[in-house]
């Protein structure tokens, strides 16, 4: 067990670094670049798609480490539409229909070889892949500036592994989760603090999947759920948050943006992109491991943190809103 984790930390956080390199020299030759636009937190010409060695880690881990065919090839489906998206810029109509058909599919795997009710059951089938396609975007979404997807992956995959390997006892989940994590780790140095190169949507879609799969998938009650979904509470809160906030002064939820709450610290208040990063991070980890403990304690103590973090993210978004438009 041990060595088969070394060989997993080993080739992901490689995986990871080579992939980024790869893209920082010859993504320009590919036409892998993100011209800025007014919308973007970024002011110069730069290579997305540096994702592609997250992609490539968990297909190596899940093809040839822990032989989870079926999950990895769903997995390779996700990662391959982001690095399309990546190069020639879908439209979203088109990639929604491909992550609801490829959700449903991860959604139907689990329910024929799960024996839980709560993955089980017809009626939460829908739903579930709602839940997956929506943390899917939601990923994706906050994928905005220096680190914030790479340092909340790092974070969030290693609380799923740690809950998964000591509490869930769930070997596999918890190997490829310490490959998403270690693959985070290792594309960082080209993304934070500066970024030579962008995650792209083959990395940031990628995430976001695997982590509301292995939601789905680990979910056997409600007191599960709520305390997986807070290992990304803060891409949760922050995308809904802004939805909420554009659906009511009627934009048009498809159009890109600059709403997020990272992107007001940034972009109007002027914070470094690493610094925003770090606290968003460091949320991330504080929350995780509340989460944790409240689950230990029971499933009281897992709504009570749910509400105070619930209500709390609104009033700081609310406050820094109001900030910049006094």
């Amino acid at each position: 067990m041990t060595l088969l984790l070394i060989a997993v930390i080993m080739i992901s956080v490689m995986s990871g670094l080579l992939g980024s390199m790869l893209i920082y020299k010859y993504g320009g030759h590919l036409s892998l670049t993100d011209v800025p636009s007014e919308r973007s937190s970024h002011s110069t010409p730069t290579p997305r798609g540096g994702g592609i060695g997250i992609w490539v880690a968990l297909l190596v881990v899940g093809f040839f480490i822990l032989k989870d065919v079926p999950f990895t090839l769903v997995a390779g489906v996700v990662g391959l539409l982001g690095l399309v998206e990546d190069r020639f810029t879908l439209t979203s109509h088109f990639r929604l229909v491909i992550q609801f058909i490829v959700s449903s599919l991860a959604v139907l795997m689990v329910v024929l070889f799960s024996d839980t009710p709560l993955t089980t059951s017809l009626v939460l089938f829908p739903l579930w892949v709602l839940f997956v396609v929506g943390t899917t975007n939601f990923y994706n979404f906050m994928d905005g500036i220096n680190g914030i997807a790479g340092l909340t992956g790092i974070v969030g995959f290693g609380l799923v592994a740690f809950f998964s390997f000591f509490i869930a006892d769930n070997v596999t989940i918890a190997f490829m989760s310490i490959a998403l994590s270690c693959a985070c780790l290792g594309f960082l140095p080209l993304n934070f603090p500066r970024a030579k190169v962008f995650m792209g949507d083959v990395g940031s879609i990628l995430l976001g999947f695997m982590f509301a799969v292995f939601v789905v998938r680990l979910s056997t009650d409600l007191r599960v759920f709520f305390c997986l979904i807070m290992f990304l509470f803060t891409f949760y809160a922050d995308a809904l948050m802004t939805i909420f906030y554009r659906w009511r002064k009627g934009e048009n939820l498809m159009e890109a943006h600059r709403s997020h709450l990272y992107q007001y610290l940034c972009n109007a208040l002027g914070f470094p992109h690493w610094k925003v990063s770090i606290v968003y991070m460091s949320t991330q980890f504080m929350i995780g491991i509340l989460a944790i403990l409240a689950y230990k304690r029971g499933f009281n103590w897992q709504i009570i943190l749910f509400i105070i973090s619930g209500v709390s993210f609104p009033i700081i978004y609310t406050f820094v809103k109001n900030k910049i438009l006094t």
